[in-house]
């Protein structure tokens, strides 16, 4: 059988033109091998060579798929190498050209085109320069620009200002700076050392502030005593001769102090000393630190490092940042804290109330009597509360009489000296030179008793008539002594310039806010907090807030500064507890007392005011169409007398301006409301549980959230259940469950009447109907219970619920007929439910 198998592949694999040459041999062997084969080997042999056939297709096939799949390569891999040697640049518009973000005729000098190094290079040139970076599309750049441009004309002799566009595309700050995520970016550049970043509030009276400490980072200490009360300070002698790398060390720590504390809550004083090793000091309330100098090294970071950690404060000003920060809650964590709003002026340099607030906070802090030293800095600072207020008395009055006089024509003190004043002696002269200025000046600094108030008008008007002669006086007595040129950095001129100074920032800060100064006690009581702190687990954190800027949080809590005297008020936020007490009496050092002594004592009431309660509406919205849906928005002032209303059942909805899901639920609740409004005895309302603060009985734990508050028995309110789908049906399900029996027929009937579609219409008709003859027989059951007198009112009642079965069944659209016979059956059920009430109770008390 295999040599039969050879033949034949040699017979098909013979060439066409031998196959006639060789059909006798094939014949041959076919005939010669016929008598071998038989039928089943003829099919295997077929199969065979199908198999064959088959085999040598395949490898074909896969031959081919291969150079397909590499011409789809090498295609692709043409087109890549095309396209990335001849890519183009995408196609955008070209960026709109710069333009000035502040006035051409502006002090600030305005690099608009963000020529960066020529603006550095500019700023170089003056001692302090003040830069801001900006993008012109912010919002927070266009509000800085015009405390900007304020700062800049109050600084203008101390301070350069220039202005960078750091946005405009392809300019050289945009190049550099590209991954800058806030606007504007301030930054204070000296001749020497890296530029100050300004971190505070973007207001002009601050931005001063911020230069004012760049220009004097270091005050000088002649003497041991402090001249103001600080929260801190630090004290420090050493070398300050020319050259002392010591003082630039300590120069370039108190610079960067101002970026790391926008509150400049530490003043640096320097004592000029010969010593070789500087001595550094903190100062505060109850203790005072060393620095270890053998420890650490005299080095700016190290100063600042160990100032911070080491720093606390009974007291101290809180300053959010105005985006998304922890500062206020680290100060408010660990336990209640007291917080004092009141205006912040950066311009002046003491505030009354915290310096009350200080007061109060010493003698609450101080657990041992016998600690002199707090006690001395006690007395201090009410002696300085008191010399305060009379040097800013004193301060107005000869800075507003320097400010009117400061308009007239003025000769130099220099030149009248030499002016001849036996010419002006006469009394007739005198009244032509008009001298009642100079006289009212004198009187006014002689009742002041002050050395500084003439020193405040070094220049003093000369008369008129007196003018001729001192002219001829300079003509005739010439001499080397004296010269036209006034001397303006000798040290009476620059103690002159010194005092119009603080004339100047004191007329300045009034205009952002007058001085405020806490009223004294009108009936004064012996109060005392002496070591409170240390005698009850209520301990406070005493803070302070400015009411200026702040004011908003003040309205979360309830509190509208602008009608507070002195935009001044005083709360005490418990965070754990989430309550707040708020002070209604003026602030004065003895309310404050009582109020602090009083919440150790558990003797306040929590306050229920809160940033709702300022804006809710005195007047409430009426309804005059009936099928016009009402939903009442309640507030803290008007839950309570809603919902404890005995003549009608009150549903509250709770949401959230936060809660995505109350958007939905809210149109759900509105459709029940709207199926419902034939219903005068049920009242829907919402309140906004986030903002209003509520009694914590009824304090939601989540929103949304609606409580059902039935009438006559408001201590039995039904929470709709969290575990069942708040839908439209089920909604109304769970109102009829609680409905006293009175209203459940008048639901039922309001939400026929809303049916849209004629099926379900009947159908909710016939429920109705089925639902009144129920009604019909549980009344007959009572009727054969009851005694003579209940049986006339059950009567009634029966008389009721027949009409109304033959309206439903037919006269189902007389509405005023259903409604009319619905409100008397329901006057009949509840009397009838009164009157079971009243025996019931009459019967136990006979018993």
């Amino acid at each position: 059988m295999s040599l039969l198998k050879l033949k034949t592949r040699e017979a098909k694999i013979l060439p066409d033109n031998c196959h006639e040459s060789d059909d006798n041999v094939i014949s041959t062997t076919n005939t010669t091998n016929s008598n071998y084969t038989n039928k089943s080997e003829i099919f295997e042999i077929r199969e065979e060579i199908k198999n064959n056939q088959e085999n040598d297709e395949f490898p074909t096939f896969l031959i081919r798929m291969l150079n397909f799949c590499r011409e789809v390569a090498i295609f692709f891999l043409v087109m890549m190498t095309y396209a990335a040697f001849s890519k183009d640049p995408p196609k955008i518009s070209n960026s709109p050209a710069a333009y000035r973000f502040f006035p051409e005729n502006s002090i600030v000098t305005d690099w608009y085109r963000g020529q960066i190094s020529k603006a550095i290079e500019h700023a170089r040139f003056s001692d302090i320069a003040f830069v801001m970076f900006y993008a012109p599309w912010d919002a927070d750049s266009q509000d800085a620009r015009k405390e900007f441009q304020i700062a800049a004309e109050f600084m203008q002799d101390r301070v350069k200002f220039v202005a960078v566009n750091c946005w405009q595309p392809h300019g050289e700050c945009r190049t550099q700076y590209n991954k800058v995520y806030k606007w504007p970016v301030l930054i204070a550049y000296l001749p020497h050392g890296r530029g100050v970043q300004y971190n505070g509030p973007i207001s002009a009276p601050h931005i001063i502030e911020f230069l004012n400490k760049v220009c004097h980072p270091i005050t000088h200490l002649s003497n041991e005593s402090i001249r103001d009360f600080q929260d801190a300070y630090i004290k420090v002698k050493l070398n300050t001769s020319p050259g002392s790398m010591d003082f630039a060390v300590l120069y370039t720590a108190a610079l960067r102090y101002l970026e790391k504390d926008p509150q400049y809550r530490i003043t640096f004083y320097v004592t000029p000393s010969n010593t070789s090793v500087p001595s550094l000091q903190l100062f505060m309330w109850n203790e005072t630190l060393i620095y270890p100098i053998n420890d650490r090294p005299w080095l700016p970071d190290e100063i600042l490092q160990w100032i911070i950690k080491h720093t606390h404060q009974i007291t101290c000003w809180v300053l959010p940042s105005g985006t998304k920060s922890s500062a206020l809650s680290n100060n408010m964590q660990n336990a209640a804290s007291l917080i004092l709003f009141t205006p912040k002026n950066p311009l002046h340099t003491n505030s009354d109330y915290y310096s009350l607030l200080q007061e109060v906070a010493q003698e609450y802090f101080i657990c041992e009597e016998s600690n002199i030293v707090a006690n001395m800095l006690n007395v201090h600072l009410k002696l300085k509360r008191t010399a305060n207020s009379l040097t800013h008395r004193q301060l107005k009055a000869t800075c507003d009489l320097n400010s009117k006089i400061s308009s007239q024509k003025l000769l130099s003190s220099t030149k009248t000296v030499w002016s001849n004043e036996s010419a002006c002696s006469q009394k007739i002269e005198l009244k032509e030179c008009d001298l009642i200025i100079e006289k009212s000046i004198r009187n006014f600094c002689a009742n002041l008793k002050t050395e500084h108030c003439l020193e405040l008008f070094p220049v003093i008007r000369e008369p008129l008539a007196c003018k001729h002669k001192f002219v001829d006086n300079v003509q005739l007595y010439k001499t080397s002594l004296i010269s036209e040129i006034v001397d303006y950095k000798s040290p009476d001129s620059l103690k002159k310039m010194f005092l119009k100074n603080k004339c100047k920032h004191f007329l300045a800060s009034e205009k952002i806010y007058p001085t405020v100064f806490a009223k004294t006690s009108t009936s004064p009581k012996n109060i005392s907090i002496a070591g409170l702190s240390c005698k009850t687990n209520k301990t406070l954190v005493l803070l302070a807030m400015d009411s200026l800027l702040h004011y908003s949080f003040a309205e979360r809590l309830g509190i509208d500064l602008n009608k507070q005297p002195d935009r001044s008020a005083v709360v005490i936020l418990n965070d754990k507890m989430e309550s707040h007490y708020i002070l209604e009496q003026p602030i004065n050092s003895q309310s404050l007392r009582e109020f602090i002594l009083n919440y150790t004592k558990n003797h306040l009431n929590r306050s229920f005011n809160s940033i709702a309660t300022l804006s809710a509406s005195s007047e409430p919205v009426k309804s005059e169409n009936m099928t016009q849906v009402l939903i009442k928005e309640l507030d803290t002032s008007t839950f309570l007398p809603t919902v404890l209303q005995n003549d009608k059942s009150v549903v509250v909805f709770y949401y959230s301006k936060q809660c995505s899901f109350c958007n939905g639920i809210s149109y759900i609740y509105l459709t029940v409301a709207r199926k419902l409004n034939y219903l005068k005895k049920i009242m829907f309302t919402r309140i906004n549980g986030d903002v209003n603060i509520l009694p914590w009985e009824y304090t939601m734990e989540s929103y949304p959230t609606i409580l059902f508050f039935p009438s006559n028995k408001k201590s039995e309110s039904r929470v709709f259940p969290s575990g069942i789908l708040m839908s439209t049906s089920n909604l109304i399900n769970f109102l009829f469950a609680n409905l006293e029996p009175s209203l459940k027929l008048q639901a039922l009937w309001s939400v026929c009447i809303h049916t849209k579609f004629g099926k379900e219409q009947s159908t909710c008709y016939s429920s109705l109907i089925g639902e009144t003859l129920n009604l019909i027989d549980d009344t007959l059951r009572n009727w054969r219970k009851s005694h003579t007198l209940q049986r006339q009112v059950l009567l009634h009642k029966l008389k009721f619920l027949r009409q109304l079965h033959l309206l439903f069944a037919h006269s189902p659209n007389n509405h005023s007929a259903i409604l009319n016979t619905l409100n008397r059956l329901s006057l009949n059920m509840r009397y009838t439910e009164n009157y079971i009430v009243n025996r019931t109770n009459k019967i136990h008390e006979e018993l």
